[in-house]
């Protein structure tokens, strides 16, 4: 009986390396053998299954759903669809993951939220430069333990480029300067080492199913102030040495952004969904609150501005 490995398992199906065995091993979706030299081989009924099984993913069915259904129940539900191509359902998330070996923690924390596409991993970045993807990207995740100054704008680039719906961004060591860049590429930013419930709650609010309460953010504190009122009215008279004004614009908008931090947080509501929703913006602001802190401090650090030194 003909054996195959899993690379060619995985042309011949369309599945990526990391989907068969995510298949496999959490969903128990396909039985493999192994060779005397330990490597995983599929028999020939092996790989027709898996191919039923793709095609009920693409028909807008989860893994998670069907794995455990026989072949004859695979091929009524394809039958039932009327859909034999292989198209992408519209809600089908495609993701391309740099260096992520936690991701399949994440994944599975969400199989009945999001509805999984095309899954490809790479080992790094110039793996993932040297690719040529077959599909759009909803979702890149990178994973990556240091970003060198002379490493931000070509990653930058590659960013823009990939276009993601949505970039995570997971690393260790990092200049701040460097975070706030690419921030303003619209890139999630999370520092190492990770809370995958915090990575899943990111994820399933911009793929997830809809519910009622999507829209109200689990309770939390906003950000600790990084200047107090008397370092803003300093910061807003200073001027740098290249004329830019930006020090008293931006300390202009974190004392409003404060103001109404403070204002939303004493608001009154008539019932628990109007209480929710100031919640919801209390938190907001201070979010907003705390990226212009860090854009005041990266210009304050560029201009070698001390704060200390300047008296009103």
């Amino acid at each position: 009986m003909k054996q195959y490995q899993i690379g060619a398992v995985a042309k011949l199906t369309g599945l990526t390396v990391h989907n068969l065995r995510v298949w496999e091993k959490r969903h128990s979706a396909v039985d493999t053998q192994r060779t005397d030299s330990g490597h995983r081989v599929y028999s020939e009924e092996a790989l027709e299954r898996l191919k039923l099984l793709k095609r009920c993913v693409d028909n807008g069915m989860s893994i998670s759903s069907v794995a455990a259904l026989r072949d004859d129940e695979l091929r009524e539900i394809i039958a039932e669809t009327g859909q034999t191509n292989q198209s992408r359902p519209a809600d089908a998330v495609n993701v391309a993951l740099v260096a992520t070996d936690w991701f399949d923690k994440v994944q599975h924390r969400l199989d009945d939220k999001v509805h999984w596409g095309l899954i490809q991993q790479y080992e790094s970045l110039t793996q993932l430069r040297d690719s040529s993807l077959g599909s759009q990207v909803d979702l890149l995740v990178l994973n990556l333990p240091s970003i060198t100054a002379a490493e931000v704008k070509p990653l930058g680039q590659l960013i823009k480029q990939i276009n993601a719906r949505t970039t995570l961004l997971a690393y260790r060591y990092a200049r701040q300067q460097d975070v706030i860049y690419f921030r303003t590429l619209g890139v999630s930013t999370l520092k190492s080492p990770l809370d995958h419930a915090e990575v899943a709650a990111i994820i399933e609010r911009k793929f997830g199913e809809p519910t009622k309460d999507q829209n109200v953010l689990p309770v939390r504190q906003a950000p600790p102030r990084k200047f107090n009122d008397e370092l803003l009215q300093k910061a807003a008279s200073v001027s740098s040495s290249i004329d830019c004004e930006c020090p008293q614009h931006l300390a202009e908008i974190i004392q409003g952004l404060t103001a109404f931090e403070h204002y939303s947080a004493q608001c009154e509501s008539k019932d628990k969904a109007g209480e929710d929703l100031h919640r919801h913006i209390h938190l907001r602001t201070g979010q907003a609150r705390a990226v212009m802190e860090e854009l005041l401090q990266s210009v304050l650090q560029q201009e070698g501005i001390d704060l200390s030194l300047i008296r009103l």
